[in-house]
């Protein structure tokens, strides 16, 4: 085993940039930033349009880096001038995002976007050489463990919230070993010891904190969701066990045969189903919101109709087709269920019970009286994930949200497949490695502990 000071070593020898590199993105991105610039100009908008994030920043990868051009506008022109966010173009292999934001005073924000080129200028004054090569190595790590991304279909660390811990904790090594100890409510601001909040104040499904260095009121972990929290912990652990290069360079997801795939949905011992839908070309971040919103209505409706589903995730190509993917205790469930009524002791409730239920169409068998309580078995309509999407897809009284922009297209083009069918969907674009993920249910960097 290496110790952690060589691995860092051959890490930082990868993903630093060269001054070839360098040299070519400086040149692409004044000549994008001029473009920018003269197409707001020839379309009769005031704005000036400046270089952020890791770019600007100096912490961005060798080989990996986004462009992000903002172009800043008067904090007069109304909103509907522009779009919140233009789609991202790549221009020589290297993605560019062009991100209007308004230009304000510090603390004066109008929009999401506002406090962006005064990070750039924090980062700028307060990071030295020694830590931007920590903050490198801290992103490709949460990049190497599938933690990096603020995107929604990541929920995961920004490029500004590593900047800040690099910057907090002073380098990579210390941040993990740190973060090793985190709790829930963990409290981190530039300059003070860390803290824990108290119960009361802390938000739902927010486990840290991290004060934002230029807007006091803004958690910059406030997007990160717990399981992305909790693996950037955990792996931090593994890695101070026995630090490898794997954790910041897994190794390439290799192709796996049908009978290989086949044996592992055998060897899980659940019921393997696939929802598969197709839908219009949407924005990234829009369409992994609306997936995301779906599965969890799709959950909530199958817990209701007592199908146990122990774990989901979701596939998509990105483009037109997108799938839920889910674990069920079984693929068919009775077709009775009992029913509990109310207590004996309580007259009308009984009598309106009894009423209800007694000779019903749907009444299987009872009622019968049970401890202090009548219980009823009645027939089930849905049996099979198949027949309650089909059903939920008909009458509203089932619950199903569907999200407006994948609903045009979902109830005339869904299909449920169900344990080796879900096979045929293998060599679509990325489902084959987020079929074995999902039926391996174990992160890529979690290797064997030595006793």
């Amino acid at each position: 085993m290496l110790p952690p000071e060589v691995v860092l070593q051959q890490v930082a020898r990868r993903i630093v940039p060269p001054e070839k590199e360098r040299e070519k993105m400086l040149k692409l991105s004044e000549r994008l930033r001029q473009d920018v610039e003269r197409i707001l100009a020839d379309s009769g908008f005031q704005g000036r349009v400046t270089l952020q994030g890791s770019f600007a920043r100096d912490t961005w990868l060798s080989g990996e880096t986004d462009l992000d051009i903002f172009a800043r506008f008067p904090s007069s022109m109304e909103r509907r001038e522009w779009t919140e966010r233009v789609l991202p173009v790549h221009v020589d292999g290297t993605r560019v995002n062009v991100v209007p934001c308004y230009d304000v005073e510090k603390g004066e924000w109008k929009s999401a976007t506002d406090r962006t080129p005064y990070h750039t200028e924090f980062m700028n004054t307060n990071l030295t050489p020694e830590l931007r090569l920590e903050a490198r190595l801290l992103k490709k790590f949460a990049r190497g463990i599938g933690v990096y991304g603020a995107e929604i279909k990541v929920g995961g660390f920004s490029g500004m919230l590593i900047d800040t811990l690099a910057l907090y904790y002073g380098s990579l090594m210390e941040s993990i070993r740190q973060a090793s100890s985190w709790t829930q409510g963990t409290l981190l601001e530039i300059g003070k010891p860390p803290a824990v909040l108290d119960m009361k104040k802390r938000e739902p499904g927010v486990d840290l904190v991290v004060i934002d260095p230029v807007d006091p009121d803004r958690n910059l972990a406030a997007a990160v969701r717990p399981e992305r929290l909790w693996s950037f912990v955990a792996a931090g652990r593994e890695f101070g066990r026995g630090p490898e290069i794997r954790y910041f360079f897994p190794p390439q997801f290799t192709r796996k045969t049908n009978p290989q795939f086949a044996e592992r949905i055998r060897a899980s011992g659940r019921e393997l189903s696939a929802i598969v839908f197709k839908h219009r070309a949407l924005v990234p971040d829009v369409l992994w919101g609306q997936l995301m919103k779906l599965e969890k209505s799709m959950v909530e409706l199958m817990a209701r109709e007592d199908f146990h589903i122990y774990r989901s995730t979701i596939w998509s190509d990105e483009k037109i087709e997108s799938a839920i993917l889910l674990e069920a205790d079984r693929a068919v469930i009775s077709s009775v269920k009992m029913q509990k009524g109310p207590p004996v002791s309580k007259k009308e409730d009984s009598q309106s019970f009894l009423q209800r239920h007694l000779g019903a169409r749907d009444t299987a068998r009872g009622p019968w009286i049970e401890g202090d309580r009548w219980v009823v078995e009645k027939k089930r309509r849905i049996c099979t994930i198949a027949e309650l999407v089909k059903a939920s897809l008909r009458e509203e009284a089932y619950g199903l949200t569907i999200p407006k922009q994948i609903g045009e297209s979902f109830p005339r083009t869904v299909r449920v497949l169900r344990g080796r069918a879900v096979l045929s969907l293998l060599g679509r674009a990325g489902f084959d490695k987020s079929l074995w993920e999902f039926l391996e249910a174990k992160p890529s960097w979690l290797k064997q502990i030595p006793s």
